[in-house]
């Protein structure tokens, strides 16, 4: 037999106890008897512990005959399946996620799941969407009892709903939502479904192939059925259509005392800002990273002793939307008790600098006697330092300096029987002694009091403000070049006309050679100014995105050189 002409590549992966193995079986089975598949090695897994793969040869549709001299073409396809052990934290820090696959499977419960097994099946569906080929998905619902209905199908598929349906995907992920049905469970779809829904989008089926591949996946969209097949909807979000720099990658130098909650932080931002909610994600692409960071949540809400003992100072993550990154951010946290000259470089550089401070050391109002002690015990002064140098460097070149986030970690510790021990006005007084540099001219502050909580009764507070401001710095740090664009364009276009106008009045009209060279400045005018136009206009835009963005923080209070901008409040408690 002629080598198989190579066919599409699909990989299974679920949770432990989805039956993620068990479906890629039948699912195989069902479809060699619907298209004749036929086996040519491998098996399934013998446990949710273990891999499993197939490599299955079906006939293709009836070649045109080669040009004399060529190979015959097969008349054989291959079609390779892999199964991944169930996904847990174990497995996925040991093993690798294969690549080059078409096509995922993605196979889910319909039982509850805790939060910190769901982001490791999201980030495994990440990993597999950008490191493969993959731009189809089906979503294999299993676990769904005999009298399940769309009602209980839609509670399943509701984690997934912002993730797949954000308007980011549009365009790049085309998926179904399959009710799987096992022998004698419940009803919905049959187990080759997903399978043959993959191989639906292959051009090179037989007409009897094609046939029955069309049928089955009729019967699955059978109009009015409890558990129908159905189509990923698709949302246009106006946050996606934001002018992301060329470079998006956004560095954040964190600066502070050791102790002070920031890694506590991140992690409740990671517990928060999870692809079930609406809006940016925040996606740890390092799996080693993202267990730590679990880890360490898991240990605050459980009581236990499971958080890593080094303190991991340099973090890589993305905010995404839906299944794309929005934004690369280096993280980086430091200690700034003492000189640090090595940071200078690295803040210059940074868009964000957030110095973190205790909300015990200000629980009474800073005084003259206190200043110089805390601007030491809590690395303010070093930081105050960095950043107006970073201030004064990014003023010179006409640029934006970094953007300052004043993090006030533990922010509980500030309230009483319910009520505030601190205004922010006054908050903002001592931060004014703590770090001036942030109160100067040009420069974006934001004062944001959290909490990282320490679980369902207490839930996280005020961690996402930090990463909405992130965006809003790079809506800034975009209509600033846009402007300087469009006033670098609109300079040219003028003279240009210029000497167009000088060639009109000074050269005789009979002359053609100065008619052209008149007449080609004219045009080149005219780009410049549609030019113009056209970034003046993305910067407007970006204005009305960075109003809806102040909706957001709406509760957080932003300052830009020491006055209130946008709709921040400077007044209230924490």
């Amino acid at each position: 037999m002629r080598i198989p002409a190579p066919g599409p590549r699909l990989l299974f992966f679920g949770l432990p106890g989805d039956r993620t193995g068990e479906l890629a079986a039948l699912a195989v089975r069902d479809a060699r008897r619907a298209i004749r598949l036929r086996p040519v090695s491998g098996g399934p897994p013998a446990s949710d512990a273990a891999a499993g793969s197939w490599e299955l040869l079906r006939r293709r549709p009836r070649q045109p005959r080669p040009e004399p001299g060529r190979p015959r073409p097969s008349p054989y396809k291959n079609l390779w399946i892999t199964v991944l052990p169930g996904v847990t934290p174990a497995a996925s820090a040991a093993g690798a996620q294969p690549t080059g696959h078409d096509g995922l499977v993605v196979v889910t419960g319909a039982g509850g799941r805790a939060w910190w097994e769901r982001r490791l099946l999201f980030h495994h569906v990440q990993r597999a969407l950008v490191d493969n080929r993959a731009q189809r998905m089906v979503l294999a619902v299993t676990g769904l009892g005999r009298c399940a209905g769309a009602a209980e199908l839609a509670e399943a598929v509701r984690p997934w709903a912002s993730y797949l349906g954000a308007g980011a995907s549009a365009g790049r992920l085309y998926g179904v939502t399959v009710p799987v049905r096992f022998p004698g469970g419940a009803r919905g779809a049959r187990p080759g479904v997903p399978l043959l829904w993959h191989l639906g989008f292959d051009s090179e089926l037989t007409p009897r192939q094609r046939r029955l591949t069309d049928a089955r996946l009729a019967d699955a969209k059978t109009a009015g059925g409890p558990l129908a097949l159905r189509e990923w909807e698709r949302v246009d979000r106006v946050l996606h259509a934001a002018p992301v720099p060329p470079d998006r990658t956004v560095r954040v130098t964190v600066a502070g005392a050791p102790g002070v909650g920031r890694t506590t932080v991140l992690a409740a931002a990671h517990r928060v800002l999870g692809p079930e909610r609406p809006g940016l994600w925040l996606h740890l692409p390092d799996v080693g990273e993202l267990h730590d960071l679990i880890a360490r949540r898991r240990a605050l809400e459980e009581g236990t002793r499971g958080a890593p003992d080094a303190d991991r100072e340099h973090w890589h993550f993305q905010l995404a939307d839906g299944t794309v990154p929005v934004m690369d951010v280096d993280w980086l946290e430091a200690d700034t008790r003492g000189p640090r000259p090595d940071l200078a470089d690295r803040v210059r550089d940074s868009q964000c600098v957030i110095v973190a401070v205790d909300a015990r050391l200000l629980a009474v109002p800073v005084d003259e006697g206190r200043t110089a002690e805390l601007r030491e015990r809590t690395g303010a002064g070093t930081a105050d330092e960095l950043i107006q140098a970073a201030a004064a460097f990014h003023r010179d070149a006409g640029g934006l300096p970094p953007q300052v986030i004043l993090l006030l970690t533990g922010s509980g510790q500030l309230i009483r029987d319910g009520r505030p021990l601190r205004t922010r006005a006054g908050l903002l007084a001592d931060f004014r002694r703590l770090v001036p540099a942030a109160f100067a001219p040009g420069v974006l502050t934001a004062l944001c009091p959290v909490s990282a909580g320490t679980g369902e009764e207490a839930p996280p507070t005020g961690v996402e403000a930090p990463y909405w401001l992130l965006l809003l710095q790079q809506l800034r740090r975009e209509a600033h070049r846009l402007t300087a664009v469009a006033a670098g364009e609109e300079h040219k276009a003028e003279r240009l006309r210029d000497r167009a106008e000088r060639r009109r009045e000074t050269t005789s009209p009979w002359n053609p050679f100065s008619r052209v060279l008149s007449f080609a400045d004219s045009k080149r005018a005219d780009r410049g100014e549609g030019r113009a136009r056209a970034a003046r206009d993305a910067a407007a835009a970006n204005g009305e995105i960075e109003n809806l963005l102040h909706r957001d923080l709406r509760d957080t209070t932003i300052l830009l050189g020491g006055e209130p901008y946008g709709t921040g409040s400077t007044v209230g408690g924490c």
